[in-house]
């Protein structure tokens, strides 16, 4: 992997900020639902780290049980959004909350390395650490082995996919469902398109300003050959219509379709990237998908 000099890095940011004035101040201008923040009454909580041997960069995850969890429950593996670089917030914090109360479970977030210190594949290799631990502990936790299920919103989305297809590689964990939620499954594309600076800022901080890395289908999900889907957990796959990544998502969809793996999809007709996490739309329906998929799993 190349190594981007300190000005192209200074480069890079400079558009982050330019174009990302004004986030802050909306997100501060919400309305947070009263009834979805006691979510977080119904949830015990407790940090851990795990070592990552791989990268040698430990990784800090928040363990989110239900005070009704059953036994042999589920547990989901959430992978935040943030285009790689933002890192894990309390949008996070209340999403996890709601879900494993939903799913009378376990709900570990994964506050993974972001690319303003580390490229990939830093928090690829902390993900799949996460995976490993979960798969490794289900009976320390209290959890059903067969019922590990992972999800990611944007970058957490393609990073989702990604251990997904490493996973069905190498075979030595077992994932039931995997979640793709406005996915950033190509992250070559921005720099196809000039209009798509911050998007192209983004990608190239995480592959360290190495263009070709952002071809390889554990960085781009949207390059995985039909081969390379064989064997993938089923998916469910959330768009929103006013979302860049939406055609991208649903092709990777059909994609899995065509390699024979269980793909249900759904767009969102009003809401655009972020919505299920950042509380905008149609929000409180895709979550409430979400947490009926995961309980489907028998």
């Amino acid at each position: 992997m190349m190594s981007m000099t300190m000005e192209e890095r200074e480069k890079w940011f400079e558009i982050l900020e330019k174009t990302g004035k004004g986030r802050e101040a909306k997100l501060a201008q919400r309305v947070i639902p009263k009834d979805y923040c006691q979510y977080m009454e119904q949830v015990t909580r407790e940090e851990i780290q795990i070592e990552v041997p791989a990268v040698g960069v430990p990784v800090r995850c928040i363990i989110s049980r239900a005070h009704d969890k059953s036994e042999n429950c589920p547990v989901h593996i959430n992978l935040h959004g943030g285009g790689f670089i933002f890192k894990q917030d309390q949008d996070d914090d209340w999403y996890c909350a709601h879900i494993a109360a939903g799913i009378h479970g376990i709900v570990i977030d994964v506050d993974y390395a972001t690319s303003d210190n580390y490229a990939y594949p830093v928090a690829f290799e902390q993900s799949y650490e996460v995976v490993r631990w979960v798969s490794r502990h289900c009976s320390d936790l209290g959890a059903d082995p067969q019922r590990i299920s992972i999800g990611g919103h944007s970058a957490g989305g393609c990073l989702a996919a990604a251990i997904s297809l490493r996973a069905a590689k190498e075979k030595d964990i077992q994932i039931c469902l995997q979640i793709l939620d406005y996915a950033a499954n190509d992250n070559y594309a921005p720099l196809l398109d000039e209009k798509q600076e911050r998007s192209r800022a983004l990608s190239m901080l995480y592959a360290d300003g190495d263009a070709e890395l952002l071809k390889n289908p554990y960085v781009s999900p949207a390059f995985a050959t039909s081969d390379m889907m064989h064997g993938l957990p089923r998916a469910l796959i959330i768009n929103a219509k006013n979302c860049p990544f939406c055609h991208i998502n649903e092709s990777y969809g059909m994609k899995m379709i065509e390699a024979g793996v269980e793909v249900k999809m759904r767009r969102y007709i009003n809401s655009r990237h972020g919505f299920t996490v950042r509380l905008s739309g149609e929000w409180r329906e895709a979550q409430n998908l979400i947490i009926r998929e995961i309980m489907d799993v028998k």
